[in-house]
């Protein structure tokens, strides 16, 4: 009779003795954990990575969220295959260090790509092929982690409880996630620039990949090979740094916007220029703090009322601070309020743009919405609110488009104030959407809308400023002279009659708001 044969010993990692069977556990469970919460962090450092090229919209967020969406589905198919193929600890070493070796790379790609491909006012594709090529790969690869997972961790305990390994790596996944997202949000993109924190995360990843192929038993030299590829990867990632313009003088990444200085010429035409993100935000004069911007002379329009005293005004958006410095050496006593939501704004005003000059000039951080739901008293009315929020090309912020926003703007107005607002957009034709809409929306909170194109031909973007007002002012911009050459004359001459203006739209709200849409539309016309 045969002798019967010993079954054959089990690949490395996949019936560890119980003293590595707990130690498999613990680092599969800090596997998944540290996996998802590297995609999160991902995920969100990334919408602050492409917001310069392709806008802080909702399709920037859409493209980045199904994308990564998507490569975790094919993750988990790939990571459950790869782990019935192979049950090996070193199969889970090659997808961290495959997926440390691509974040790594993620902002040089991001860096070579993004330029062209945002090209054309590519609101819409250029974010969905961006997201594909920066990060559909490292999704799949590390979407791959939690299967396999499931699959070492049953082999830990003889496969037999595979309903609790399955729940204890999709627990710590999710706890990953949600760690991720509030490291993210709450600490990193405030504390360190994006591309400090993509090479942070690809560090974490190639070290989870050692110990993966140090557990598995991998000798030196079988993870030599891939080792060596992720130090190149490193060093490539710490090699390349963006080239800066000569003329910025000054850049960060704060929580919201890349922040740039710029300033061209010499005294006395000195022109400093703020621009967040892709947009151009204001500027002045450094030497003189005069305004160099012609969109930003508009806030005299308030002083075509005769009846109007400027002593309390407010700015939504700092821009860089030129309209409310100029208000406030034009008028000394002006208390002189200014909402900008990014505080890193703020301290670039008064490093830059002669903020500290000007004690009258309140700069308070925060949101405008929520600033003026917060200043909700009879005394704290303003004869004039400037919107400098809605100067973007890609993106404007939505919830300041509403009907129920502008009505929050007049009931914050003195009865003979002024509501005037810079946005760009076309005044005519089929690029004139955006103001048709918003001159609908505006008009369902004031009687009284005036419409001025800043420069170019109507049927061109331009700054289109609307003036809204509680009562009348047609007459003191049609009738009322001014002398020919000075300011007062440049800018009622470019009042657009209302025989010029756009057809009505539907009113935005807060329920049913179609800016982003809109402003795409208008990308793909250029």
């Amino acid at each position: 009779m045969a002798k019967p044969q010993r079954p054959s010993p089990p690949a490395s990692g996949t019936q560890p003795t119980p003293p590595a069977a707990g130690l498999i556990r613990f680092f599969l469970g800090s596997l998944c954990f540290l996996s998802w919460a590297s995609v999160m962090v991902v995920e969100i450092c990334a919408f602050r990575l492409l917001a310069p090229f392709f806008g802080n919209s909702v399709y920037t967020w859409t493209a980045l969220i199904g994308v990564i969406l998507i490569a975790s589905s094919a993750g988990g198919y790939l990571g459950g295959w790869l782990a019935d193929r192979r049950p090996a600890l070193d199969v889970m070493g090659r997808l961290l260090a495959g997926s440390a070796v691509l974040v790594f790379f993620i902002p040089t790609l991001h860096g070579l790509l993004s330029p062209s491909i945002s090209a054309g006012g590519r609101l819409i594709i250029g974010p969905i092929l961006i997201s594909l090529l920066l990060f559909a790969v490292p999704g799949v690869l590390l979407g791959a982690v939690s299967p396999a997972a499931v699959r070492f961790y049953s082999l830990t305990s003889q496969d037999t409880h595979v309903g609790a390994s399955a729940g204890i790596i999709s627990m710590l996944g999710s706890l990953g996630s949600f760690a991720g997202t509030f490291l993210s949000g709450f600490f990193l993109i405030s504390t360190f620039g994006v591309r400090s924190i993509f090479f942070g995360v690809a560090v974490l990843l190639l070290v989870l990949a050692i110990i993966a192929f140090s557990l598995a038993k991998n000798s030196f030299r079988q993870q030599l090979p891939i080792l060596l590829t992720g130090l190149i990867a490193a060093a490539v990632a710490l090699g390349e740094r963006p080239v800066t313009p000569p003329d910025v003088i000054h850049e960060e990444e704060s929580f919201y916007h890349r922040i740039r200085v710029s300033e061209a010429g010499t005294s006395p035409h000195k022109r400093r220029v703020l621009e967040l993100d892709s947009t151009q935000e204001g500027g002045m004069n450094p030497d003189t703090g005069d305004l160099i911007l012609a969109y930003q002379h508009y806030w005299r329009l308030a002083q075509l009322n005769e009846n109007l005293t400027l002593n309390r005004a407010l700015f939504l958006g700092a821009g860089a601070f030129g309209m409310p410095n100029e208000l406030s050496r034009t008028f000394p006593n002006a208390h002189v309020d200014v909402a900008e939501i990014d505080p890193r704004v703020i301290d670039v005003g008064r490093q830059f743009f002669q903020l500290d000059k000007h004690p009258n000039v309140h700069a308070h951080p925060g949101d405008a919405r929520r600033f003026l739901l917060l200043h909700d008293k009879p005394e704290q009315r303003w004869d004039l609110i400037f919107g400098d929020a809605y100067n973007g090309i890609r993106a404007i912020p939505v919830h300041l488009t509403s009907k129920e926003f502008f009505q929050l703007v007049h009931d914050r107005l003195t009865d003979d104030g002024a509501f005037i607002m810079n946005v760009i957009s076309a005044v005519q034709g089929p690029r004139g959407e955006l103001l048709a809409g918003l001159l609908t929306t505006v008009r369902a909170a004031f009687p009284f809308v005036e419409v001025f194109g800043v420069g170019g031909r109507l049927d061109e973007p331009q700054n289109v400023i609307l003036l809204a007002t509680k009562s009348n002012w047609n007459a003191r911009i049609t009738d009322r002279f001014h002398a020919p050459g000075s300011l007062n004359q440049r800018i009622v001459s470019t009042h657009v009659p209302p025989s010029r203006l756009p057809p009505p739209l539907v009113a935005f709200t807060d329920d049913k708001n179609p800016v982003d849409a809109i402003i795409a539309r208008g990308l793909l016309t250029r």
